[in-house]
């Protein structure tokens, strides 16, 4: 049988659809050996099925006639923090890595005791998904509305000290606050680096300059301003939306001439 042949019918299509009736043994030889499935990942025609498909492998249990030592030797190379097809991730967003320390765990004593010592310390870090949860985009949407309220304190000084355009200022600044805010949300829920790097910078230099504002503002309240000044919020809000650590993504699927 071919590699194309098998692709086109990867192990989660056949362990899902597979009748109930059909004996364990036909579906266990139906599935491709985890080392076909490796392979299969660092071909140079490799696709994101391929990582697909190597996960759903190390999901499933080891095969009668397939020795323990091999398998948990296999689990401990794609462990390894210098093997790169550990990092490539699925399109659930689980890395192989984490897929075969679940694997490792799973073959119970005395196997699992030969995982690393630092995996056991970030179990479920891998699995974590990124993205835009409910809970920051509304401290976000909050911080925005505490600190345009603060710009309005902030206009009534500047009109105090009688300083030129006061309230175009301070318009102008809430704007570009606002702004940005829209435009790290818009970064994290679309997954853009770019985006939320842009405007990550720009909300730690508003909670900075918040501080800057809140420091002196204390010494002649006793504390009380800072208390009411928005600093606390415009810095768990750079601290909540700061840009996401990057992930190797999987190589771009090569020309079919060069695919095996």
């Amino acid at each position: 049988m071919s590699q194309e042949a098998l692709r086109s019918a990867p192990p989660s299509s056949i362990a899902d659809e597979a009748p109930d009736d059909v004996p364990e043994s036909l579906a266990e030889v139906s599935s491709p050996p985890l080392t076909f499935l490796l392979e299969e990942v660092r071909s140079p025609g490799m696709v994101r099925a391929d990582i697909d498909a190597l996960i759903v492998g190390l999901g499933r249990p080891p095969a009668p006639d397939e020795p323990p030592r091999e398998r948990a030797d296999l689990l401990l190379g794609l462990l390894d923090r210098s093997n790169p097809v550990g990092d490539y991730t699925g399109s659930g967003g689980m890395k192989v890595r984490h897929a075969a320390k679940e694997a490792l765990l799973a073959m119970g004593y005395p196997y699992a005791m030969e995982l690393p010592p630092e995996l056991l310390e970030t179990k479920g870090a891998d699995a974590r998904k990124p993205g835009l949860s409910v809970g920051n985009a509304t401290l976000a949407v909050v911080s925005a509305l505490y600190q345009s309220v603060g710009m309005v304190g902030v206009w009534i000084l500047l009109e105090y000290l009688r300083m030129p355009a006061a309230a175009e200022v301070t318009f102008g600044i809430g704007s570009v606050l606002w702004l940005f805010t829209g435009l790290s949300l818009m970064g994290h829920h679309s997954r853009s680096r770019d985006m939320q790097s842009i405007a990550s910078t720009v909300l730690w230099a508003a909670a900075v300059v918040w501080i800057l504002i809140a420091l002196p503002l204390a010494l002649f309240s006793y504390g009380v301003a800072l208390l009411f000044v928005p600093w606390h919020l415009a810095l768990w809000t750079a601290i909540s939306l700061r840009p996401e650590a990057e992930t190797e993504e999987a190589p771009t699927k090569r020309s079919a001439q060069s695919s095996p």
